[in-house]
């Protein structure tokens, strides 16, 4: 056996020295240049078979929505919708209840009418929808849902949303249906049950009937993801419809559903609902219930919460859908949503006629984007019907815009962007996302170089790469949220001491919808005029107050040559985009107090009121 064992060493020292011999007589550099060869054929090989399984993944998906379009073809090839049910889409939320409830129309009847007109949108090819809800109708079918509506019908009937079909972002959970986010990984799991809001609409009587498209990862101000390809503006093609939401703001300014619910974490309701001529309203968080929602930032973002919110083209349908949803029902459902229902006499004026009203046109900051003329008109318009209304009209300055911005930013990239970096990999990012990308990839040296080249060319609100870095530790984390909590404590002060308001008029956005191909850098910053009723957590709607004409562009134009004289090649660019955008919409932000988004309304609904008297 010693024998055995003293050959057997002999033998492993002999190959060990032949080995030894072999790579002596190999040069360094060919030994590195063959691993990092077999190194790059072993990543090669590996990316190519996941973009094979992101190309099988996704072709399973888009089969999946040609059955599901088929179905709801072979649906409707049984139903008779005629010329008249189909122009039931024109009406408000308003006017197909009292046909509801006169027995004009069935449930049934006004479902297939919007069906039929979402399938034609649909069919054009720049409808929003993701997909149809081919069980809607089962919620007015067969004998046994009829027994169980004889214990809940009659108050369903007393529901402004009983027999409405409505639409609903993707993110929304249904059961049996993706909620994607606009990314291939995400196809192909079905939600295994409803989320809390879904359950609330059909308790109303409300048909979820259609589900609607998210900008990709939900984290760009565009329209498009791999998934469901492009949607744009149904006002001009060649303009951006907003995000994350624009698959519900195209769809209900295109009439393909009465109203829709949307979600909002940095003006994703509001901005496509400016850019769409529509009335939106983000609620306070916790208003309404995200229980049961799609997340896909739960491990990125400190502080802020996506609030659900309606998307309507008048402001007394997001009333209605407001009223619909504040019950017990969701009381019941979801704990951390305070037990208020609508308040009927803060939305009528009848517990308050005489508001205080503030009003700003935008923000003079060379670290923020200015706002276009045409948007300080729209607001000036809003605060002479209010004061022609009764109301007191004061101006309002918010503090320090420039740090509520960066602590938003700081808020959504407290992981320095590596949850949204790994959603995106082995994903085509679409362009709106692609520098952002870039930029959160990038150390933190360049970071801070990107910001000091831009604020040196005099781009500003470009500089704000170094806030996207991330948390380092958990007392940095503790630092943000304490940051965040003082501010809301200086805003709310300067709120009282501006006359103890009721509401506020300002822009939603800086421009109307900007053109599809618009770098990044000139549409994010915008988000600045949103983004800060999120972080202290005030309601805030957008209600539209009229569109583009011709001599807002010669005023645009004028401004962008005045504005490059003076050096400021940002604002510069800004007003110069404003070239093409004659027949948009133009909107305006009205915001109130927590919790009092019937008053929000209110504001709005008067603004609203006042652009039809002026433009009709």
């Amino acid at each position: 056996m010693e024998f055995i064992c003293i050959n057997m060493a002999e033998l492993i020292e002999m190959h060990w020295t032949m080995l030894v011999g072999w790579l002596a007589k190999r040069s360094v550099r060919r030994i590195c240049i063959s691993c990092g060869v077999t190194a790059l054929m072993f990543h090669l090989i590996r990316r190519l078979y996941q973009q094979h399984r992101q190309n099988e993944r996704l072709r399973k998906k888009q089969d999946s929505v040609k059955q599901n379009i088929n179905a709801v073809r072979s649906q409707l090839a049984q139903a008779n919708v005629t010329d008249d049910l189909l122009a039931l889409t024109d009406l408000g939320l308003g006017e197909l209840s009292q046909k509801i409830a006169s027995g004009d129309v069935t449930p049934i009847q006004l479902l297939h009418a919007f069906q039929t007109k979402a399938l034609q949108l649909y069919e054009k090819g720049n409808s929003g929808i993701c997909e149809f809800v081919l069980q809607a109708q089962s919620v007015f079918e067969g004998s046994s849902i009829e027994e169980e509506q004889e214990e809940h019908l009659s108050t369903m009937r007393k529901s402004p949303l009983y027999g409405i079909p409505i639409s609903l972002k993707e993110t929304f959970c249904m059961k049996g249906y993706d909620s994607t986010g606009g990314l291939i990984k995400c196809c192909n799991s079905p939600m295994e049950e409803d989320c809390v809001l879904v359950t609330v609409l059909r308790k109303a009587g409300a048909i979820p009937f259609v589900r609607t498209t998210t900008s990709q990862a939900m984290r760009a101000l565009d329209g498009t993801n791999p998934v469901f390809g492009d949607t744009t503006n149904p006002f001009n093609s060649s303009r951006i419809v907003g995000g994350s939401s624009g698959g519900e703001a195209a769809l209900v300014a295109q009439r393909g559903a009465p109203v829709g619910i949307a979600s909002d974490v940095g003006g994703s309701t509001r901005i496509p609902a400016a850019f769409c001529g529509l009335a939106s309203l983000k609620p306070t968080v916790n208003r309404l219930s995200s229980l049961g929602c799609l997340n896909l930032a739960r491990h990125s973002v400190l502080e802020l919460q996506a609030c659900p919110g309606p998307v309507a083209r008048k402001v007394d349908d997001l009333a209605g859908v407001m009223r619909s949803l504040l019950t017990p029902v969701m009381f019941d459902l979801d704990p951390r949503v305070p037990p208020m229902p609508f308040n009927e006499e803060a939305y009528n004026g009848s517990s308050k006629k005489k508001l205080t009203i503030g009003f700003y046109r935008t923000f003079r900051d060379p670290c923020l984007m200015p706002a276009a003329a045409v948007v300080g008109e729209a607001i000036n318009h809003a605060a002479a019907t209010l004061g022609k209304a009764g109301h007191r009209i004061v101006r309002f300055k918010p503090p320090n815009p420039v740090k509520a911005y960066k602590l938003f930013l700081r808020c959504i990239f407290a992981d320095g962007g590596w949850e949204l970096r790994r959603l995106l990999s082995n994903e085509p990012v679409v362009p709106h996302l692609r520098f952002l990308n870039l930029v959160l990839s990038s150390p933190r040296w360049i970071k801070f170089t990107i910001d000091v080249f831009a604020r040196f060319v005099g781009f500003g609100p470009v500089a704000v790469a170094h806030t996207m870095g991330g948390l380092r530790s958990a007392q940095a984390a503790i630092d943000l949220l304490v940051a965040v909590r003082e501010y809301q404590k200086e805003f709310h002060k300067s709120w009282l001491e501006a006359g103890d308001l009721d509401a506020v008029v300002c822009p939603a956005f800086p421009y109307p919808a900007p053109p599809v191909d618009t770098r990044a850098m000139f549409v994010m910053p915008g988000i600045a005029y949103v983004s800060l009723y999120n972080l202290v957590d005030y309601p805030a709607g957008t209600v539209s107050t009229g569109f583009v004409d011709h001599v807002n562009i010669i005023e645009s134009n004028k401004l962008a040559i005045d504005r490059h004289l003076e050096g400021d090649k940002y604002g510069s660019k800004i007003a110069a985009m404003q070239k093409g955008s004659e027949g948009l919409p133009i909107a305006v932000q009205v915001v109130g107090r927590p919790f009092q988004e019937e008053t929000v309304l209110r504001v709005m609904r008067t603004i609203e009121e006042g652009a039809a008297t002026r433009t009709g």
